[in-house]
């Protein structure tokens, strides 16, 4: 790089060499794909095999509070020693707190009243059951009750969001919170929010007492989405909601033609069996029913409606249809989004700056704008060149007043860029996160049947963790 880079680049350089190792993809863990958009692909195999070895100090879901004392094993955690993989170390800053591991351990040289409690979120409720859950489909919590230990540490600005719509592992979220202070998953099934059936997890540091949803409520079920479609819905359809996205169109009309032509011969009355395989296309490819013994798939403008987006937001005439569909099968849904959001409406009156990473269609600018909270300033990191469109085209179409600046490659927010980025907002209040889904058509049916979606890539989120640390002691330097 020469003499006169920056030791603050130096220090990227030397971080991004030690988690961008080429390693085949695991047969067991499917986390390692490739980077959207990029050649680039770090593997961070290093540091999910350091947190395998840690299987008693790792996270657990407890019904149970938390302690508050660390357990002393998160202390000495071995990451990844046993490796080819390099140990994430301690970056060459001026902030000697600045550390590239689980971020928990920021405090352990100094600060010795770090907790490993989940500071912000509710605790369990020991008089019920772990698996009871209250009406939006999370686990039943007693009050909140603030983890003032944790305070200086984490409950600071920039606040942070962490966000994953597919079906990840419970060992992914284990090794997700270990990098972000320890803090406790929360999950949520957005059937209580809207008319999609899916859950969703969240690791973050905003506070849950006060939390509002967006008004008018959306639609709760696939009637209210298209109306007209109850009189040809036969009775053993007892679907109410989406159990997924489907982004399929690969032999959809054929295949529609063909179940079509089952019901037309049998008058309609079918044996189980022939009720069962419907179904089970209803289900997997989003069909409903446009007319009597005739299905066909969900319209674009509905899955919209039904993520709480407005009518053809993903409409552009660059986007085919099947691209507008992928754009979509991941996204956030916004009212179950704006739900745990809304807190910051209180937090931040006079409105707020945010960085999103992933930012797909826009769906945490959309969210707060629907929460009447002003963007003062979004930098949006997204290397989809189309859903950058999207989100611009939107931006100016609401009116907005504050200043959007794109980025279309995470590897782009090097040290120099981050802190010109903090220099020209002031910094930034809020940080969010959606991690990309890398998984394909055929996974994506298998959600709709119960089974596992492995489209999980840990790299992209190592650049998440990446970012948040650097942000967080730029900001902490300049206080």
């Amino acid at each position: 790089m020469g003499s006169e880079v920056p030791i603050s680049e130096l220090a990227d350089s030397i971080f991004a060499g030690q988690i961008a190792e080429i390693d085949k993809p695991s047969a067991t863990s499917g986390l390692n794909h490739s980077h959207t958009g990029s050649d680039y692909r770090p593997s961070c195999k290093g540091m999910e095999d350091g947190l395998k070895r840690r299987s008693s100090g790792t996270f657990m879901v407890k019904t149970e509070e938390y302690s508050p004392e660390v357990d002393p094993q998160l202390w000495g955690a071995d990451i990844g020693d046993d490796h080819k993989g390099k140990r994430p170390k301690q970056e060459s800053l001026d902030d000697s707190s600045t550390y590239i591991g689980p971020p928990w351990l920021e405090g352990s040289k100094g600060d010795h009243k770090l907790s490993s409690c989940r500071m912000p979120l509710p605790h369990r409720d020991r008089n019920k059951s772990a698996g009871q859950r209250n009406k939006y489909g999370m686990t039943s919590t007693s009050k909140p009750k603030p983890c003032t230990s944790l305070g200086q540490l984490v409950a600071k600005p920039p606040y942070f969001f962490y966000g994953n719509v597919a079906n990840v592992s419970h060992d992914s979220w284990n090794k997700m919170s270990q990098f972000l202070y320890a803090l406790e998953p929360e999950f949520v099934n957005t059937q209580f929010f809207s008319a999609l059936n899916r859950k969703e997890g969240y690791i973050h540091n905003l506070p849950s007492e006060n939390r509002f949803h967006i008004l008018p409520k959306p639609p709760m079920t696939i009637e209210e989405v298209i109306p007209y479609t109850k009189k040809w819905w036969p009775s053993w359809d007892t679907r109410k909601q989406l159990s997924c996205i489907s982004s399929e169109t690969s032999g959809i009309t054929q295949l529609c033609d063909r179940l079509g032509r089952i019901l037309i011969d049998s008058r309609g009355i079918l044996s189980f069996e022939q009720q069962r395989d419907i179904l089970h296309h209803c289900r997997t490819l989003n069909l409903v029913w446009v007319g009597q013994y005739k299905l066909a798939p969900m319209e674009p403008e509905h899955l919209e409606n039904i993520l709480g987006y407005p009518s053809n937001h993903t409409r552009v005439p660059e986007y085919s249809l099947i691209e507008r569909l992928e754009s979509l099968r991941h996204c956030f849904q916004i009212n179950t989004l704006g739900y745990h959001l809304s807190v910051l409406k209180s937090m931040f009156p006079e409105g707020l700056t945010m960085l999103s990473l992933f930012s797909g269609i826009g769906g945490a600018e959309f969210t707060l704008h629907q929460l009447g909270i002003l963007l003062k300033g979004v930098v949006s990191v997204e290397s989809s060149e189309t859903k950058r469109n999207i989100l611009k085209r939107w931006w100016h179409n609401t009116g907005q007043t504050g200043q959007l600046v794109q980025i279309d490659d995470i590897q782009k927010l090097g040290s120099s860029k981050l802190e010109s980025l903090i220099e020209k907002f002031g910094g930034f209040d809020f940080i969010i996160c959606q991690n990309p889904c890398t998984s394909s058509s055929k996974l994506l049916k298998m959600v709709a049947d119960g089974d596992s979606l492995t489209g999980f890539d840990f790299s992209l989120f190592c650049e998440f963790v990446r970012v948040l640390q650097r942000v967080r002691s730029t900001m902490e330097r300049r206080r």
